[in-house]
């Protein structure tokens, strides 16, 4: 009876001091600095401007993201306006590109490294110019040079397939981005 009783004591007693099994990150902050490119407004002028994106994303298992984004680019919203008659003045009219979407990423982590797709779909304000609803595709690529410091790279294409204008020139804009990510 005695080793009965010793050995329910001793089996809660390592039961208990067991520590709880570490539970997996869930939710992910992104920050990321870059660059993007209006190819062409009205009048075929293409507009470039640095900014910053931020992402909410939750992790739905290993491979799967999906979450929030915004992202602000100074320059990029910009358009050239065309006035006068007979003599046609051009001028650049600067704007603000806006953007504000729903995100997804399907990646996998090969040693570390982790390539992946991201798709979305969002809502782009490009100055006084444009607004217009479409969606966005393309890669990104993580590395972790330290295990506290995951560092991405992205480059995404993001189509209007809606544009509040009217007119037949769809906005395309390039976003190139290298930023910092903290995952909880």
């Amino acid at each position: 009876m005695r080793a009965l009783f010793a050995g329910v004591l001793l089996w809660g007693g390592t039961a208990v001091a067991q520590e709880p099994a570490p539970t997996p990150e869930t939710m992910e902050l992104g920050i990321h600095l870059g660059m993007a490119l209006a190819t062409a407004d009205t009048e075929g002028e293409s507009h470039v401007g640095p900014g910053v994106r931020v992402h909410l994303l939750r992790h739905l298992g290993p491979y799967f993201s999906a979450g929030a984004e915004a992202g602000v680019y100074t320059g990029a919203g910009s358009h050239t306006q065309v006035s006068g008659s007979g003599q046609h003045e051009y001028r650049r009219v600067d704007g603000t590109l806006g953007q504000l979407g729903l995100v997804t990423r399907l990646g996998v982590n090969v040693n570390g490294f982790r390539p992946g797709l991201v798709a979305g779909v969002g809502l782009n304000v490009a100055g006084d110019d444009s607004t217009s609803l479409g969606f966005s595709a393309g890669v990104e690529f993580e590395g972790a040079p330290v295990e506290w410091l995951p560092l991405s790279f992205d480059m995404r294409i993001h189509q209007a397939l809606v544009d509040g204008t009217g007119r037949y020139n769809k906005p395309t804009f390039i976003t190139l981005g290298l930023g910092w990510r903290y995952r909880w």
